[in-house]
């Protein structure tokens, strides 16, 4: 991401051994630490719970954009209808609801917690982008240190 120049460019620095992103690596794995107080079941069901959400809103998306505007080009068009389109999504939304549903209550701390965090860290870096704070920039395609 951070080679799209979504993320500061810090977490797009290489490791000149062997070209690896560092910096990258060290935040998830901060991450995954601070993670290990819950049981493997729970980190497992948080993954879910988090991918549940992103499914959902890529749902959303999808049947916002076909509703609202049809005429957008695509590089593929699925042969339905906005009503075809609901349908189609209701069965695997139905599915990612019970699995968000039958989720304990760490679960769902660990979730929201995860979630705020994002939009928070969204923000933050909207607001460095826009005053200069941190370096953004995209990397050319193939371009690193290293290996």
């Amino acid at each position: 991401m951070a080679d799209l120049g979504h993320l500061p460019s810090l977490f797009a620095a290489r490791a000149p051994a062997f070209g690896t992103p560092w910096a990258s690596i060290s935040v998830t794995g901060a991450i995954a630490l601070g993670m290990s107080f819950l049981s493997f079941d729970s980190i497992v069901a948080v993954t879910n719970f988090l991918y549940s959400l992103g499914m959902l809103l890529e749902f959303a998306a999808f049947v916002w954009l076909r509703a609202r505007r049809p005429d957008l080009p695509r590089p593929y068009r699925v042969p339905l209808g906005t009503a075809g389109v609901v349908a189609m999504c209701a069965v695997p939304s139905s599915f990612l609801v019970l699995v968000m549903a039958v989720a304990g209550w760490k679960v769902c701390v660990a979730s929201a917690a995860f979630t705020a965090a994002g939009v928070v860290v969204y923000y933050v870096m909207a607001f460095c982008k826009d005053r200069g704070c941190l370096k953004f920039g995209a990397r050319a395609e193939g371009e690193y240190e290293g290996c």
